[in-house]
This record gives C-alpha cells, sequence and structure tokens, in this order.
C-alpha cells in the first residue's frame, strides 16, 4: 500500500445559474432516484440466503473474487456484482457484529459509493452504514478516510466495527494528535483511516510543508530520494466519508487551518497593550460604528482625530495610518464582540477558542494577526507571541481535493445548493426506517428573557411531576451558568455539561435518559450524542429536549432535537423563544416593522403566528449571509493564491 494518491485539481465553483439549474434537475428526479436505491436496497437483502447457504469454501472464494474487482476498479461499475459484494459484506457484519444492515442502510450505501451526500435521520444507523462503504472502498486499495466529529467518536466507531474490518481483509486505524511521527505514518497506510477533519488537514499540510508545495508523485519522489526513504505521513488524498457532514462542509468550510511556528515579537505586545488602553478612551458610536451583526470597525472623522493624535503613544511600527487603525479595530473587537464564555474561555492563564456549532473547546487554534493577543490583553492573561504561518488551507479546499467525496447527516436541508457549487455533490433524502415518534411541538413565545426563565422553570416543574428526564439545551456557555443558578434556586438537582466540564461528558450523557433526570447542556450534546434512554422513559413518553433559544441555523435546531425519538422510539421536543434573542438581530430593515407589529400584536393568536415567521426569516438570513461570507472568502484565498504565482503553478491553484 505505498502508491501515492494524488489530489484532485478541482474546477471552478458553477455560476449561481448553473447550480440553480442542477439543483432543480435533481428535485425533478429526487423521488424517482431515491426509489431506485431503495429498490436496490432490496434486491441486496433478497441475496442473503444465497450467502448465508455457501460452504465456507465457497464463500471466501466469493469475497476474494469480489476483492479482485474492487482491485481492478471494476466492483462499483458493475452493479450485480457490487449488489452481491453488498450481500457478502452484510453477511459477515451478522457472522462478526451480530448486526444485520436494513435495506434503508444499504439504500444509503448504493447511493453514497455513487458520491451522493445521504440525509438520513438521526438513529439510523449512519455508523454501520458508513463502515459497509469504507469496506468496498477500502477493498480497491485506495486511501479512504472516514471523517467524525471527534476523536471520541472516531475511536469509538474504528473500534466498533472492527470485527468486520478484520473478516473483510482490510485494515482501519485511528489517528490522533498524541500519536508520535513514526506510528502515525504507520496507521495511515491503512486501508481505511478513521480522524477528525482538524487532523487529516493538519497532516497533510505537514506534509505539504515537507515538500515544499502541493503533493504530487514527482514531488513525493524527489522527498524520498532526499531524506533516503518514506518520510510523508498519508497515503495521498481519495476516498473520504464523513460524519455529520453539513457541520464540517459548511459550518467548517472556511475555518482555515495554520501549521505555524511561534516567533517573540515585544513589539506587538507592546502596541496591544497600549492599543488596550486607548480604546478605552473610545466612544462607540461618536468614534466608531460597530453594527450589531457586523464585525467591521467603521471609524468616524472624529476617531480618525483621536487616532492621528495619539500616534506617537505606539511604537515606530504603528505609525502608518492603515496598520495602526487595523491594531485600534482589533482591540475593539477584543472589548466590544469578544464574549467570555460565548468565543472563547479562559483555562489556567490560557485563551482557548469555543465552536458556536457544537459547543466544545478549539485547543490549539487561535486568531491570527495580532486579534488572539488583543483579547488576551482585554481579559488580563499574558500574552503569547504571536505565530508565524508555514502553511495554511481551508477545509473547503481541503476536502475540494479529494476525488471521491460522500457522507451522511440528519440535516443537510436548506444547504443543497451551496453543497452543490461549493462541492458538485447533490444530495438524497431517504425515508426512516421506523415511522417517526417525536412530537416537536410550536415555540413557545414570550416577551423578554425574564418572562421566558419564569415559563423555563414552570415547564421543568411540570415534566418532572412524570418523571421524565430533561435535555436542557443553550447556545452558549455563558446561558448554561445563568440558568444554572436559576435552576439551583428554584431547588432541582441536575447536571452541567458544557466546555467547561469536558471530563465528565460521558458520564452525563450516559445517566441523560435515566428517570427524573435534567441535564443542562451546551450543543455538545447536540451532533454525534446518542443518549440511552430507559425502557420506564420509553412507555411514559421519552426524552423531552427543551431548546432555549433558536439558533442562527436550523440545522442546529434540528440537531438538538434529534437527541430525542430515535430509532423510533417516542421523545418530545419543546423550544423557546423571547423577543429579546439575538436571533431577531438577523432581521434585515424590511422586517424590522413586522417584528414591531408583531410585539404590539403579542397577546392575540396572529402576533404568535407572525413571531414564528419571523424566526424562520432570521434563520434564512443568517444562513444566507453565511453562504455569502464564505463565498466571499473563497474567492479572496483562490484570488490572493493566483497572484502569489511564485509559490506554486496556477494550475494546481484552482481548488
Amino acid at each position: 500500500m505505498s502508491a501515492f494518491f494524488e489530489p484532485r485539481l478541482s474546477l471552478d465553483s458553477p455560476s449561481a445559474l448553473a447550480s440553480k439549474w442542477h439543483l432543480w434537475r435533481n428535485k425533478r428526479n429526487h423521488s424517482a432516484r431515491v426509489q431506485g436505491y431503495l429498490d436496490e436496497g432490496k434486491r441486496v437483502t433478497e441475496l442473503l440466503d444465497h450467502y448465508r447457504a455457501l460452504s465456507e469454501s465457497d464463500f471466501i472464494a466469493q469475497q476474494h473474487c469480489f476483492e479482485g474487482l474492487a482491485r481492478r476498479g471494476r466492483l462499483v461499475s458493475q452493479r450485480e456484482d457490487l449488489h452481491k459484494a453488498l450481500a457478502c459484506i452484510v453477511v459477515l457484519s451478522e457472522r462478526h457484529l451480530g448486526m444485520v444492515p436494513y435495506p434503508i442502510q444499504l439504500s444509503c450505501a448504493l447511493a453514497m459509493i455513487d458520491g451522493y451526500l445521504v440525509q438520513l435521520a438521526p438513529g439510523e444507523g449512519k455508523t454501520l452504514t458508513i463502515g459497509v462503504v469504507s469496506v468496498i472502498f477500502g477493498w480497491s486499495q485506495k486511501p479512504c478516510h472516514v471523517i467524525t466529529a471527534n476523536d471520541y467518536l472516531a475511536e469509538r466507531d474504528r473500534e466498533k466495527l472492527q470485527p468486520l474490518y478484520e473478516a473483510t481483509n482490510v485494515i482501519a486505524s485511528f489517528v490522533e494528535q498524541e500519536l508520535d511521527p513514526d506510528e502515525k505514518a504507520k496507521r495511515y497506510q491503512a486501508h481505511i483511516v478513521y480522524a477528525t477533519a482538524k487532523q487529516l488537514l493538519a497532516d497533510y499540510l505537514n506534509d505539504v510543508i515537507k515538500l515544499g508545495g502541493l503533493a504530487s508523485r514527482t514531488r513525493m519522489a524527489l522527498t524520498n530520494w532526499q531524506a533516503g526513504g518514506h518520510s510523508l505521513q498519508m497515503r495521498g488524498l481519495y476516498y473520504v466519508i464523513i460524519d455529520e457532514a453539513d457541520s464540517i462542509l459548511i459550518d467548517d468550510a472556511t475555518t482555515p487551518l495554520i501549521i505555524s511556528a511561534q516567533e517573540e515579537n515585544g513589539l506587538l505586545h507592546e502596541a496591544v497593550l497600549i492599543a488596550k488602553e486607548f480604546v478605552d478612551t473610545l466612544d462607540a458610536d461618536q468614534d466608531y460604528k460597530l453594527q450589531q451583526d457586523d464585525w467591521d470597525v467603521q471609524f468616524t472623522p472624529l476617531g480618525h482625530q483621536k487616532i492621528t493624535e495619539g500616534t506617537q503613544q505606539f511604537p515606530l511600527l504603528w505609525h502608518h495610518r492603515g496598520r495602526l487603525e487595523d491594531l485600534i479595530s482589533q482591540a475593539i473587537l477584543a472589548r466590544d464582540r469578544f464574549k467570555l464564555d460565548e468565543h472563547f474561555v479562559i483555562v489556567g492563564d490560557e485563551v482557548i477558542l469555543v465552536d458556536e456549532s457544537t459547543g466544545r473547546m478549539m485547543h490549539g487554534r487561535s486568531w491570527s494577526y495580532g486579534l488572539h493577543q488583543a483579547v488576551e490583553a482585554r481579559v488580563d492573561v499574558p500574552l503569547t507571541p504571536p505565530s508565524k504561518t508555514l502553511e495554511k488551507m481551508s477545509f473547503q479546499n481541503f476536502f475540494q481535493s479529494y476525488h471521491h467525496l460522500t457522507g451522511a447527516s440528519g440535516t443537510l436541508q436548506n444547504v443543497q445548493q451551496e453543497l452543490f457549487h461549493t462541492y458538485r455533490v447533490h444530495t438524497l433524502e431517504m425515508p426512516t426506517r421506523l415511522p417517526l415518534k417525536l412530537k416537536i411541538s410550536d415555540f413557545q413565545c414570550h416577551l423578554s428573557k425574564e418572562d421566558k426563565n419564569q415559563a423555563l422553570v414552570q415547564l421543568i416543574h411540570r415534566i418532572q411531576e412524570s418523571g421524565l428526564p430533561i435535555l436542557l439545551g443553550t447556545r452558549r456557555i455563558r446561558d448554561t451558568e445563568q440558568l444554572e443558578v436559576i435552576l439551583e434556586q428554584a431547588g432541582f438537582e441536575f447536571n452541567v455539561l458544557n466546555a467547561k466540564r469536558l471530563a465528565q461528558e460521558a458520564d452525563i450523557v450516559a445517566t441523560a435518559g435515566e428517570m427524573r433526570r435534567i441535564t443542562l447542556s451546551t450543543n455538545m450534546a447536540g451532533r454525534g450524542t446518542d443518549i440511552p434512554v430507559e425502557k420506564e422513559v420509553l412507555a411514559l413518553g421519552g426524552l423531552q429536549v427543551i431548546m432555549y433559544e433558536p439558533h442562527d441555523s436550523s440545522r442546529i435546531d434540528w440537531q438538538l432535537f434529534g437527541r430525542a425519538g430515535r430509532q423510533g422510539n417516542p421523545g418530545h421536543a419543546l423550544p423557546l423563544l423571547s423577543l429579546e434573542d439575538p436571533l431577531f438581530q438577523n432581521l434585515k430593515w424590511r422586517q424590522r416593522p413586522l417584528f414591531w407589529l408583531a410585539k404590539q400584536l403579542f397577546h392575540y393568536s396572529i402576533g404568535k403566528t407572525l413571531i414564528k415567521s419571523l424566526v424562520t426569516s432570521a434563520q434564512k438570513n443568517a444562513q444566507a449571509k453565511a453562504f455569502k461570507q464564505r463565498k466571499y472568502i473563497a474567492k479572496t484565498v483562490r484570488s490572493s493564491q493566483e497572484r502569489m504565482s511564485f509559490i506554486r503553478n496556477k494550475t494546481q491553484l484552482k481548488s
């Protein structure tokens, strides 16, 4: 398995018109295509008895035949043989895992083999489906990377499916940051590699640094010759299967992963500390403008005058007007925008970023261009040395480099256009195996946050009387800490799960489905979290999920709701909102009069109907703005790379 697979040279993104035409065509044929895959899944199931009845020697001979077809690149293109190969894998899964994939899982596997992103409801068995697809890809001898949300899930899924992988003669490994370079390189030689997106991209960039540019067979050969042996970690890029695909391909798309080395810069530290004191003399609105939904600081004429007068306070390097305004803008953002326990937490004397979509700490990540030091200065922790960038790439550009991209998620709705525009992949929404018993209530609307908190306490009291467990989900660490005080004052016993209490995650999740249990959590209890629910709880109505406020993306709302009602079990989702929730800041100016009208009509049914409509509008606005920002960033990065043609060949950069 020493062959090296070069990254794909991606095409430019299609025009908006072309994207819409492809999406219209895909939507038009969607039902027929889904039905086709459902029929194929049933045909695979019909083959199972034949393979169960084979003698051991005949079964092994058939398996080796399928492995040979895959190595020669003929298995996927020959549909009948592919059906038989899947039936063979199902029988091996039954023997070694005690699990038989359902027809719907086999239908999803076939769609993923064809390169679709599949929307599969939470609890429908994505892990086993991905395992079946991984075997088909692994047989080809080309590298197959399986990406999960975190290291815990990557190691768990690999261990769970290990008996199947051994039975199908493929080697699967798990890669994490703590491994030494030799062990990591050894694990990357496996057919199937489980890891996080961050880990894969970091290791890929380290290989790019060794090669002095984008990976290629020629560069690799030269590097090996100079090093006297195999010095790269990865085998290249070919197949990638992404669990929770929308989170990684959309939410984290333009997040750059930077390989850097720290270098001391005493002048920057001095300038940052002066800027912190200087900003405290400025007045918002009078000296600068900072829109509620924007991160761009605009200085007024008075602000420009104050900056000019204060220039001599700063080191000489910042006497250039543009550089000084950038420094002061960062100090303003550090004070007015970046919030403790929302955008970052402090552990010891270290500022650690928090991922809003997951609620988890992002160790090892930092803001660039002095912004991280500006935040450190604002919260009075020791300033860290700034980083010198050695290599960087966004997750979007990285995943465009794979030859075959597929994956699954429970929440691909509303992002089909962006997925096609960015990655040239279509989505399929597959039906659930069992009827959905999850009940989702309408939003409980309140005028103020205080009213909402009072109603929340009453709601928890009412649910507690029935004995059902409650998962209360919030957007921010700060909210969990505020609600912690409120619930304690109300006399409730509960567990708290957020980025500051990561060590207790497994124990808290394991007991969150027990009778009378209350769990207060950020989005850490969203994606990938499987809460076991007691039979007694299911008999009474299942897990009760309370959403404290709507998110900017409805997909994250649905990820939280999906913790209940899994695999056809009962459950209940109860979303709350107040008119003071930050979501409504996403409303456009022409929608503001409707928001004012909704407040006036709040106590009438038409007012609440209008509020729910505005929630949908605000979420669509937020998602459209995020999409626009991601397109702009991607375009800017590509243009910057093409201008710097001395770094690498222009044709290689069209990715």
